[in-house]
């Protein structure tokens, strides 16, 4: 049976997240106020220290949600799938999509990492290394399977959930001439040319249509 309680709360927090994101497009995290918050969250201060300690736990909250919704998608492909090329088709184009939701929440992720504490950071980075895990056993699986050829799983995982975060980031200087679904095509052969090997031939790897 559902916890009412614990459903509640996260309720509370994922609107939180959804305040502070609006907030922090315009302001660094330390100039921004809990009431300037609470405002764009529609609760009071009050409220929402129902949900959080202290300040710091906005800025976890920001990187728990995202971690979350990149996680449920990757096991989401991972049911859908069982090939592991196809197992990864589907990752890239899913976390690329998703990406491109979540550019703010990137955004600040990347500049606001600094204002995390020692312990908070540590745990992010923790969360960010297991997403980069399951990556990493997709390719894995795809060497027994003799679907990929790489020496360096763990540097190609890195390389792809690298690029399906920033590259949405750089829709100034790319989308003026191309598409989302050019960007995404080209980041789909680029990443599956990288696991080819001497087993492509020295052809082009192309996703699938």
């Amino acid at each position: 049976m559902p916890d009412k309680d614990s459903d509640k709360i996260g309720l509370g927090q994922r609107q939180i997240c959804r305040g502070a994101v609006k907030v922090l497009r315009h302001k660094k995290f330390h100039a921004a106020s809990m009431r300037e918050i609470a405002s764009a969250s529609g609760m009071s201060v009050g409220n929402l220290y129902n949900y959080i300690r202290e300040k710091e736990d906005i800025l976890f909250l920001i990187h728990e949600t995202m971690f979350a919704r990149i996680q449920e998608c990757l096991e989401g492909v991972l049911r859908q799938q069982e090939r592991p090329r196809d197992q990864l088709e589907a990752a890239i184009r899913e976390l690329f999509h998703l990406a491109c939701q979540m550019k703010q929440e990137a955004v600040i992720i990347l500049t606001e990492a600094k204002s995390l504490s020692k312990r908070n950071l540590r745990n992010v980075l923790q969360r960010e290394s297991a997403i980069v895990g399951i990556l990493e056993s997709i390719i894995l699986r795809g060497l027994k399977d003799g679907s990929f050829h790489c020496d360096k799983p763990k540097l190609v995982a890195n390389v792809i959930a690298s690029n399906l975060w920033i590259m949405p980031l750089r829709g100034w200087n790319i989308l003026p001439d191309h598409t989302e679904t050019e960007v995404l095509d080209c980041l789909t052969a680029g990443h599956l040319g990288m696991l080819a090997g001497p087993a492509a031939g020295g052809q082009e790897v192309r996703p699938r249509p």
